[in-house]
């Protein structure tokens, strides 16, 4: 049941509407298409969908006819996609964002969109070292063809090299001279700690760490010297005025007086 037109208890009568009931197990994604992109895209074609209002989850769909009139405003055509919303998560109304899939290639490699880092006259990925653990390669590519997704790599890379995904915008900065290390680095792209040489911190070695600075701090001086200097300080001045004043004094007691 969508709305109600009647109360509990009031009379009927058989012209007037009483709920309005509709089935919302399948739903209608309407996507504005540019007209010179249309002529690429028939019924059948694939498109995966993010309804921000859910998520980040990706929905496939397939579209099943365009509508009947173009919007002349937005000089785009409606294409209709039907969605399955059995769980009943999708309402009216929600905004969605399209990708409609208009050609396919095989054999492409491709990585995605996050692992490329640099401006755009000079790509990098951070590709993981064959012999060094925790080490990463900073490795230009030349890139091609893109989608919401991933990017095509033309050079740079071969079959079986593992890239950064996450947090390759942190190890761009390390050893770059902007003074970020590489445990700077891994630290702020995983969230916890790293040694200086990239491995993961351990409990013990983070227990040890925090054992060495509780130490230094225990071997400083003590929270009462602070204090303590300055009413010795104190102490000492008020000694020294007290003793200057009776020094004048038995001076002027001794001091012969004048006929």
């Amino acid at each position: 049941m969508v709305d109600s037109h009647v109360r509990l208890g009031e009379p009927v009568e058989p012209e007037n509407d009483l709920l309005d009931i509709s089935d919302r197990s399948k739903l209608w994604a309407v996507a504005k298409i540019p007209e010179p992109e249309a002529k690429g895209i028939a019924p059948g074609t694939k498109a995966r969908i993010r309804i921000p209002a859910i998520g980040d989850e990706l929905i496939e769909a397939t579209l099943t006819r365009f509508g009947v009139e173009a919007i002349r405003e937005a000089g785009a055509i409606e294409g209709i996609f039907e969605l399955d919303n059995l769980d009943g998560k999708l309402t009216p109304g929600m905004r969605a964002e399209f990708s409609i899939i208009t050609g396919l290639r095989e054999n492409v490699m491709a990585v995605p969109r996050t692992a490329v880092q640099g401006d755009p006259t000079k790509r990098v990925v951070f590709v993981k070292d064959f012999e060094l653990p925790n080490a990463f390669v900073r490795v230009p590519v030349a890139l091609g063809e893109q989608n919401e997704e991933y990017v095509e790599v033309l050079t740079g890379l071969f079959p079986g090299d593992e890239v950064v995904t996450q947090g390759s915008y942190a190890l761009s900065f390390a050893g770059s001279g902007s003074g970020m290390s590489l445990k700077e680095a891994l630290d702020a792209a995983h969230g916890h700690e790293h040694n200086e040489d990239g491995s993961e911190m351990t409990a013990e070695q983070k227990a040890a760490r925090d054992a060495e600075k509780e130490g230094a701090s225990g071997s400083g001086s003590s929270p009462l010297s602070l204090p303590i200097l300055i009413w010795a300080a104190f102490t000492t001045l008020t000694t020294i005025v007290f003793g200057q004043l009776l020094w004048n004094r038995s001076r002027k007691s001794a001091a012969p007086a004048e006929s």
